[in-house]
């Protein structure tokens, strides 16, 4: 494949490969030079055929891969597609860059002379802004004298013309190709605080559990709730759970003694016990969190279920319970955590409070958290919430053309299904990320169901799940969902983010009253949010309530200056096309935000 001067393709023997249309060369190209050989249709699409619909950029695509194909022949398996990506196998393929680089052509100086990529030129404004970038780093080691270095394009070349605004944060840039040496921003003051700290594991012990009343079935039900309970402290963050449930009776023998007669360690300073009193036709339970150290009780709470729903694997009478002890659990680490700050630096638990801190600080700790853990022990989860956060910085910031960001969420979000396809948090934040930043519904859908079916009792998967019903225009099917959320996160630190999707799906479902409701619950613990200020404006003018919606314009101008109708509309927005959409702009509009 050339490069430098006009782009062309040749078999081994010389023939020429070449595609005619300039779309279908750009294609190759942008392929080719990519960090591995691939792009999401999602990224190709925005490249080429940024001012088509999604379903004529599509249509595009097709044919350009069809195109590709057909002029490559008997070499057309060089070329890969499946329904989210396209890809090239490097391995196949030899760059004329890469002979000047490695000095095995012999005219080499006269062909890096040479313009590269001479001559292609697609006419999308995406495109002609990635061109000149790429020939911005060919001409950059022309002129440093690199080009003895290995050639791939610099991540942080997207951002560095980039005025730094508030509206606008910058990410951490990847160095290089391989996952495992993913590093946080070089931000010396972060490193020198981190250094030789490693990043910290919390344990808790599930203890056995006591059983009363008369039943075979209490054993099997206490086990299936205490294996719902250590898969809900262990998805989503780095807590560890040690399982001395199997004793059963009661309580080991001495405050750190299990039932075999061995020591706990004091490292595992929680303890979480069961407690399950059958009768006729209810189950009590009560669960409660224990410091090993000297037996004091912490918290406790319980609920009554429907004992034959239990024996039957309905297990939703007790997620709500469930998930409250699983918050205060990790409120108990952070208010423990050792060394102050310092300490709490390293745990993934204050990672994903930070991450719904929302603030562009709170961001940027969240992510130098993630990545010290990720070179620590790389997991499912720490990947996903590493994608997760480039969802808020788009969607909070109106940076969706920002393709470093997009493509950081897509390779983190490969790297999390990589290494836990089971873990339902890592599934649920994937799922939001092909939902929100690429718009890809029925892919998504199949995350969060798989999500939902390991583990019900997880409030997140429900809440990202109600919001692609939200994108796709099932605004109903949303708000059933999010008011199910409601219940179970009730005692989250994050509950103000179900609130969230409760207050949108409820505004575009033309609820305005339940809208109003949940958001201004919202806005007492996140007074800034901006999603939160949009959707109260419009639904307090569709109720016709103006001097209050004026008020929440105003803020949302403090918050976000360059906010308009265009704006929005501008950077795709997910849902804007559906009736809920519409019916968001035009209570916006009557709002008085501005059009542009």
């Amino acid at each position: 494949m050339y490069l430098i001067g006009p782009f062309a393709i040749t078999d081994p023997e010389g023939k020429p490969l070449t595609p005619k249309s300039q779309k279908s060369q750009a294609v190759l190209a942008m392929l080719a030079l990519s960090l591995r050989g691939s792009r999401s249709r999602v990224w190709l699409r925005d490249k080429l055929w940024s001012d088509r619909p999604e379903d004529q950029a599509s249509a595009s695509l097709r044919q350009a891969l069809l195109d590709i194909r057909k002029c490559l022949g008997d070499a057309r398996d060089i070329l890969v597609a499946d329904k989210n990506t396209v890809s090239l196998r490097m391995d196949r393929i030899r760059l004329d860059i890469d002979d000047i680089l490695t000095g095995s052509h012999t005219g080499k100086d006269e062909l890096a002379a040479e313009h590269f990529l001479e001559g292609l030129d697609v006419r999308d404004p995406e495109f002609e802004e990635w061109l000149t970038l790429e020939r911005q780093v060919w001409q950059r080691r022309q002129d440093e004298g690199l080009l003895q270095h290995k050639f791939e394009p610099k991540l942080e070349l997207v951002r560095e013309d980039r005025p730094k605004t508030a509206l606008v944060p910058l990410t951490a840039i990847n160095p290089g190709r391989d996952d495992r040496t993913i590093q946080s921003p070089s931000d010396a003051a972060v490193q020198s605080s981190l250094a030789g700290v490693g990043s910290r594991q919390w344990v808790v012990a599930i203890l056995p559990s006591r059983i009363g009343g008369q039943s075979e079935h209490g054993q099997v039900l206490a086990s299936e709730v205490t294996g719902l309970i250590a898969k809900s402290l262990v998805e989503g963050t780095d807590i560890r759970v040690t399982d001395f449930s199997f004793g059963g009776g009661g309580w080991p023998g001495s405050p750190n003694i299990d039932p075999a007669g061995n020591e706990i360690s004091l490292a595992t300073p929680l303890g979480i016990q069961l407690e399950l009193t059958l009768a006729s036709q209810t189950a009590h339970i009560i669960v409660s969190i224990v410091r090993l150290s000297d037996h004091s009780l912490l918290w406790k709470d319980s609920c009554i279920a429907d004992r034959l729903s239990l024996e039957r694997g309905e297990t939703s009478q007790l997620h709500g319970l469930i998930n409250h002890l699983i918050d205060e659990v990790q409120g108990c680490f952070l208010i423990r955590a050792e060394g102050g700050n310092l300490a709490r630096e390293t745990t993934m638990i204050e990672a994903v409070n930070s991450i719904f801190r929302l603030s562009r600080d709170d961001l940027d700790r969240a992510e130098r958290i993630l990545l010290n853990i990720a070179a620590d022990r790389p997991s499912a989860s720490v990947y996903a919430w590493l994608a997760f956060i480039r969802t808020f910085r788009v969607g909070q910031r109106f940076s969706a053309h920002d393709s470093t960001i997009v493509e950081e969420a897509q390779l983190y979000a490969r790297k999390a299904l990589e290494l836990g396809g089971n873990n339902s948090i890592a599934l649920a934040l994937v799922g939001h990320v092909h939902s929100f930043l690429f718009c890809e519904y029925d892919y998504a859908a199949g995350l969060f169901e798989r999500a939902i079916k390991l583990n019900p009792a997880q409030p997140l998967g429900w809440d990202l799940y109600a919001m692609l019903h939200c994108y796709a225009g099932q605004p109903e099917k949303a708000m059933a969902m999010a008011n199910w959320v409601q219940n179970l996160g009730f005692y989250s630190a994050h509950k103000y983010y179900f609130d969230t999707t409760k207050c949108i799906s409820a505004a575009l479902a033309g609820d305005h009253a339940a809208a109003i409701s949940a958001g201004e619950e919202a806005l007492k613990m996140r007074p800034d949010f901006n999603s939160l200020l949009r959707y109260l404006a419009a639904s307090h003018a569709q109720r016709g309530e103006m001097d209050t919606a004026r008020r929440y314009v105003e803020r949302l101008e403090t918050v976000e200056p360059n906010f308009s109708i265009e704006s929005l509309q501008e950077n795709r927005y997910p849902l804007l096309n559906t009736g809920g959409g519409k019916m968001l702009i035009a209570g916006l509009r009557k709002a008085g935000v501005k059009l542009r």
